[in-house]
């Protein structure tokens, strides 16, 4: 009796030290912000970030993002964009894009935006000195 115990014991000990883990990770997730204004004609972009998700996904191309990294994302790149380009930021609508599952679903969708504000008239910078500091 107490062997069956002990055996069994230990088998379930074994298998959350296996499985448990694959539940708790992190995955990593790719991000682009846009900050545009329409009345000032212009568009400011990151270039691809990557930071740590959970890995809840609800579709093939993103992760499920935590509410307070994205408003962290958002502000920080408000001020970088109020201090290197002298920016009225209340003029500027900033957005994270993301959590995408691969850098080439972030990158193709940062094309897209690109053209469609292009086409709309703005002016599209990359910004590439951003870092964002968690």
């Amino acid at each position: 009796m107490k062997k069956n115990l002990i055996r069994n014991t230990l088998f379930i000990l074994a298998a959350l030290l296996l499985f448990a883990p694959s539940c708790w990770a992190k995955s990593k997730g790719y991000f682009y912000i846009i900050g545009y204004s329409l009345e000032e004609k212009k568009a400011f972009l990151t270039p691809i970030l990557i930071q740590n998700v959970t890995s809840t996904s609800y579709s093939d191309e993103e992760y499920v993002t935590d509410v307070e990294l994205i408003q962290k994302l958002e502000s920080q790149f408000q001020d970088h964009l109020s201090r290197i380009a002298s920016l009225d930021a209340g003029r500027y609508t900033v957005s994270v894009r993301g959590a995408y599952k691969s850098e080439a679903i972030a990158n193709n969708r940062s094309k897209d935006e690109v053209h469609l504000y292009e086409a709309k008239g703005l002016a599209v910078k990359i910004v590439r000195d951003f870092k964002f500091s968690d």
